[in-house]
């Protein structure tokens, strides 16, 4: 096994820093040095082509959040697609959507040389290398400190930006239209117009790059779609409006051959000092773009070991828990392109990948949803589907055709590169196929079951929000114990008569749905292994858990998705198909403190003390009010006239067996079971009476 492959990516991206990846990795040279390229074919009207591009990338930002959120992994764009389309699919997005950032990276660069020459007279192409070797190893180092330091960045170029903006828009003001360089307008007519729009759309293809990322969002179902909204607006407007003062202030003769225009255009409307801040800002915003790049694509190789399409080595983590040879391989890359191309060669390189990729993420989105595959439950949908999506295909389709001949012939070689490398290495490594299968049902075998537990496990990933009540799901949970020699079809048996009761299905219906999802996740431990059924019924609002204790193993099956493994405790969760993420957020929590905390469940010798064991910090007691015991004062009172110590709550009331609403109004009867939570310092010992605030006569 690769050094480091164990270790796992850790969540600590919040939305500011989402934002900063996002926009950052748009802001460089599609801002400070395509305008002059995109002038010279389009006129004045370029700005409507960058317009027009941000508005195109909508479709595109909008499958992305849906896809990240259903599943927030590693390798973005390629994850999504591999386990959408299949792994032949999957490996060309992986090195395509890898070499466009590699692209996009080196056309960074050379912008950062066009600026760089306006401060010291040296070789542009020798510091833009030294930066390269510095940016790769800031992403060696770790995420975290890669995203702070985006966000300083972003920070500073919005704020250089808006000053250059200010300025330029109150000149054109005073100028007016005729008196500026922007009449004649369309000086190519629309066609010049749509050509430019193909070209100028790598200025957008880092947008959904946070999405390679989504392995290490805090709570990705909110911040990656928020985040990259934010980013697109912010960043459609400063283009838009950037590359309208640089058209109007700068002379065409000038501005056509010019590799840096928004310095060309501030040193016309700034005093010298913000000029060179403006040349501060590009090589700024050229770093940030360099730095979210390499993140971002460093994450492709590392995904790509993951499933087997690449040398395990690519995957593996350093010390510091990052993917260092994805890093390190990435600069290299950047490096060679940068000797190799010219600016304009490397944006319609990059461009024709970018419009591939996200043309695929859309029909991702489609076979995703059309798969109905239960566990797939992104917490963002996006919206008009189909027709969105049928929109972001066709948008990427015509925009490739208009990049030219070279880039379609580059792009197809790399496709054709890259299905070689699936047939020679990739196939007899990789089992698994797409959800493009589960549309195709007539195909029988050739579906994948095993894709619903991944998308599952995947889904589980995001971590609780603040309403997922994970306390409650575990203070009413049965606690069952079953025989040596009990398989787990006979411990499902007996669940589905819980859950019978609880849900109002046959128990047949219940103990079908659990082997049919096949939803099954093992936490392996060496004193006690357990496993987590999931399936989702439409019958429910709210998740129900029945644990199973089996001291002297049960097997898992293939058919429950196991190999054979021999589990002490199987915890079903039967969640709702109403909010399917909720219940998989639910089932990851639950298995976060399986991995660690199992042995305290084997342990334990009453049901309250199996439920302790999975709410670290807090303790659970269970009161029987029985007429003659030290709680029979709690009969015949209204739940909601007791008053409990502060910081305890009334979890679950059950009466003969059936779990009752927690009403103010309910009134308390003999034989009730409370299940009373609170934290370990509040709850008294066990066999003293409920912790009440008030004593009840």
């Amino acid at each position: 096994m690769a050094v480091g492959a164990t270790r796992r990516l850790t969540r600590t991206l919040e939305l500011r820093h989402v934002f900063a990846l996002s926009t950052g990795a748009m802001f460089s040279a599609g801002l400070f040095l395509l305008p002059g390229l995109a002038a010279a074919k389009a006129g004045p009207a370029a700005v409507v082509a960058y317009l027009i591009a941000g508005l195109l990338a909508v479709p595109a930002m909008l499958s992305v959040s849906e896809l990240a959120t259903a599943l927030p992994k590693a390798g973005g764009a390629y994850y999504f697609l591999e386990r959408a389309l299949g792994p032949a699919v999957g490996t060309i997005t992986g090195f395509g959507t890898w070499l466009s950032l590699v692209l996009k990276d080196a056309f960074a660069l050379v912008g950062m040389s066009a600026y760089l020459v306006l401060i010291v007279d040296v070789d542009g192409k020798t510091l833009a290398l030294v930066l390269i070797a510095f940016f790769t190893l800031i992403n060696v180092v770790g995420s975290k400190t890669t995203a702070s330091v985006q966000l300083l960045l972003v920070v500073f170029v919005l704020a250089m930006m808006g000053w250059f903006l200010a300025e330029g828009l109150w000149d054109i003001q005073n100028r007016g239209f005729e008196n500026s360089n922007l009449d004649p307008f369309f000086t190519t007519g629309t066609s010049g117009v749509v050509a430019v729009i193909g070209l100028v759309f790598v200025s957008y293809g880092g947008l959904t790059n946070v999405a390679s990322a989504a392995e290490e969002i805090d709570d990705p179902s909110r911040r990656i779609p928020l985040g990259m909204t934010l980013s697109l607006v912010v960043g459609t407007m400063v283009y838009t409006l950037g590359v309208l003062v640089a058209v109007a202030v700068v002379p065409a003769e000038v501005l056509h051959k010019d590799l840096a225009p928004i310095h060309t255009a501030a040193e016309a409307l700034m005093p010298s000092f913000g000029a060179w801040l403006i040349v501060v800002a590009a090589l700024a915003a050229f770093a940030s773009a360099l730095n979210a790049g390499i993140l971002a694509a460093a994450r492709y190789p590392m995904a790509m070991a993951r499933d087997g399409l690449m040398p395990v080595r690519a995957g593996g983590l350093s010390r510091f828990g990052t993917p260092a040879t994805g890093v390190i391989a990435t600069g290299l890359a950047i490096a060679l392109v940068v000797v190799a191309f010219d600016a304009e060669a490397i944006a319609k390189l990059a461009s024709a990948f970018v419009l591939l990729i996200l043309g695929l993420v859309n029909v991702a989105v489609l076979v995703l949803r059309a798969a109905r595959i239960q566990s797939y439950a992104p917490a963002f949908r996006a919206p008009f589907y189909p027709w969105l999506q049928f929109a972001g295909i066709a948008v990427s389709a015509v925009l490739i055709l208009k990049l030219g001949t070279t880039a379609q012939l580059f792009m197809l070689g790399v496709i054709g590169v890259s299905l070689g490398w699936y047939a020679a290495y990739g196939r007899s490594r990789v089992k698994r196929v797409g959800a493009i299968r589960h549309v195709f049902e007539r195909w029988g075998k050739g579906v994948d079951r095993g894709l619903d537990r991944e998308m599952s496990a995947a889904m589980a990933g995001h971590g609780l929000r603040s309403d997922d009540d994970y306390t409650g799901l575990i203070a009413r949970a049965a606690v069952l114990s079953v025989s040596s020699g009990t398989d787990i079809a006979e411990a499902a048996e007996r669940v589905s008569a819980v859950l019978s009761d609880r849900i109002g299905l046959p128990r047949e219906i219940v103990s079908q749905r659990f082997l049919e999802t096949g939803s099954l996740w093992i936490q392996p431990s060496d004193d006690h292994p357990t496993a987590t059924p999931v399936a989702l019924f439409d019958a429910i609002d709210d998740d129900q858990l029945v644990i199973v204790r089996a001291a002297d193993g049960i097997r898992i099956p293939a058919a429950w998705g196991g190999s054979g493994e021999r589990v002490n405790a199987l915890f079903f969760l039967a969640g709702t198909a109403v909010n399917p993420g909720r219940s998989l957020r639910l089932a990851g929590e639950l298995a976060g403190y399986l991995h660690g905390g199992a042995r305290l469940i084997g342990s334990a010798g009453t049901e309250a003390e199996v439920k302790s064991a999975l709410l670290p910090g807090l303790t659970l007691r269970q009161y029987a009010l029985i007429p003659e015991g030290s709680d029979a004062g709690l009969i015949g009172e209204r739940v909601g006239d007791i008053a409990w110590l502060d910081g305890v709550e009334l979890s679950a009331i059950t009466r003969f067996g059936i779990l009752m609403p927690i009403d103010p109004d309910l009134v308390l009867e003999p034989d009730d079971q409370l299940t009373m939570l609170g934290p370990d310092a509040m709850m008294p010992p066990a066999g003293q009476p409920a912790p009440l605030a008030s004593t009840i006569s």
